[in-house]
């Protein structure tokens, strides 16, 4: 039996209907709607039939490719958080890091999870609902899930047209927030001692009790999303590293490559370009090297023939920003250029996170001062290698006894690999502040022809409309939200 097919003209009148559903429609509103029309008039729907097919309640039909997974109620403009949910339902990582949270708590909080963890039960059984696949088509309910991230999440309204990267930024921390009751210190620990700022600056050593303590903390915190940029101040001149600090990420925000003065995205560019971009070493103006300074005030001091004991001062001075050295009588003229020193700031990746999300910034303000959207095509690959972007790969010296080890000291030595595979493509039609998410995402199923074998397959969802596509129409997304999972 051949599926029935829901015609494109009921399946425009569906997405406008979820648009115009707000109460109270605004300029921004009408934008997206014309926005999405035109990615209608233009093909950017290239599998339309297919997107709102499928195999109705009733219908059933042995053929292979009839296999679907479920899709998802709109319960008010809430598409912007069903395809973040998607996406991490075919992240195995993330699921399996909710399921430790569960099992582990529940000797913390025996009898009282749905208690103490509504968010953590709720997304974790939609998650595994919208995993089972099958020939008829479902619709599961977002509706727990919304209820109990409102209690973290107040001034964000479910209900209306949102950022999927916010739902996701949002969601990650509510969970952060609500798994934090899991994490209890032992009365001998002095992890009270162990203070970190938002920077990751090391305060006060660890000691052994309060470095296992710190272990079980960063597995309760430290999700599977929670990567590390390290953020490097060197002097290419005399090639000393200056300063190195780190920062936790959930997201990587890049930023598109675009033709000049203009806000459109430039032709061919890739996923590699934009990370080049981002990781990319940039001059900082108005710093000088303090070890560049020490060796030119050596030799303006040989020429105006100080005495050896100034100038053996200066040598022996260890160059850092902390010395005394300026203040000398005899330094106070002492002209200074920033040709004396080139200072590069440079971003790596110091931690590779085990589920990589990458955000393609396409909202940008034009000439005007006019939020606009970035529309193009950026390649981005079914198997992505970031170890050319590791530490190593760059030159940075970032040692073993650095904060990222007392973070994660057991996978120390898994931060020099990046390989990851695409799992999920998030893609928006419409407008900046408006129009509609759809997402495309993978899903292993059993094979037919070879016994303990799994095919991979991918569905293109919007909302509650399932259609099974291929990987050449993943590949031709005009993506914003990229998910990878660490091979």
């Amino acid at each position: 039996m051949v599926p029935r097919r829901v015609s494109d003209t009921k399946a425009i009148v569906r997405i406008l209907t979820q648009t115009f559903r707000a109460s109270h429609l605004s300029v921004a509103s009408l934008l997206g709607v014309a926005g999405f029309l035109y990615a209608l008039k233009s093909g950017r729907f290239r599998n339309l039939n297919l997107l709102f097919s499928g195999t109705r309640q009733g219908d059933e039909d042995d053929d292979d490719d009839a296999i679907l997974v479920p899709g998802l109620q709109n319960l008010g403009n809430n598409c912007f958080l069903n395809v973040i949910l998607q996406a991490l339902a075919s992240c195995k990582d993330f699921r399996s890091y909710l399921q430790w949270v569960i099992d582990d708590a529940s000797e913390a909080v025996s009898g009282q999870e749905d208690e103490q963890f509504p968010l953590t039960l709720a997304l974790s059984d939609l998650l595994q609902e919208l995993c089972t696949v099958g020939r008829r088509q479902s619709v599961s309910s977002p509706r727990q899930v919304m209820l109990a991230l409102t209690h973290y999440v107040r001034n964000f309204n479910l209900t209306c047209q949102q950022d999927a990267a916010e739902a996701l930024l949002h969601l990650i921390s509510s969970l952060q927030e609500e798994i934090v009751v899991c994490y209890r210190p032992t009365k001998t620990s002095n992890l009270s001692d162990i203070m970190f700022s938002r920077n990751l600056r090391m305060v006060a050593a660890p000691s052994e009790e309060g470095l296992n303590d710190l272990k079980r903390w960063h597995k309760h915190l430290r999700g599977p999303f929670d990567g590390i940029l390290g953020s490097t101040l060197m002097c290419r001149t005399c090639s000393s590293q200056i300063s190195l600090e780190f920062q936790f990420f959930h997201t990587l925000p890049l930023s598109p490559l675009l033709y000049s003065g203009s806000s459109n995205i430039v032709l061919g560019c890739t996923l590699e370009n934009c990370l080049k971009k981002f990781l990319g070493a940039e001059k900082v103006e108005n710093y000088f090297c303090h070890r560049c300074w020490h060796v030119a005030a050596v030799k303006y001091l040989s020429a105006m023939r100080a005495t050896e004991t100034d100038i053996e001062k200066i040598k022996n001075c260890g160059g850092d920003d902390q010395c005394d050295c300026k203040a000398s009588h005899h330094l106070l003229r002492m002209p200074w250029s920033n040709s004396y020193s080139f200072i590069l700031k440079q971003l790596t990746i110091a931690r590779f996170p085990k589920l990589l999300c990458i955000q393609v910034q396409r909202a940008s303000l034009n000439m005007f001062g006019e939020s606009v959207k970035l529309s193009g095509h950026i390649a981005f690959p079914l198997v992505l290698d970031l170890s050319l972007f590791s530490p190593s790969s760059i030159g940075l010296n970032i040692e073993k006894n650095d904060m990222s080890q007392y973070l994660n000291p057991e996978a120390s030595s898994r931060n020099h690999g990046g390989m990851y595979r695409l799992v999920t493509v998030v893609e928006h039609f419409g407008m900046t502040g408006s129009g509609h998410y759809t997402v495309y995402r993978s899903v292993r199923v059993a094979s037919q022809e070879e016994e303990d074998c799994e095919e991979l397959r991918w569905f293109s969802i919007s909302d509650s409309e399932v259609g099974r596509v291929s990987e050449s129409d993943v590949l031709g997304a005009e993506a914003s939200l990229l998910f990878y999972e660490k091979l």
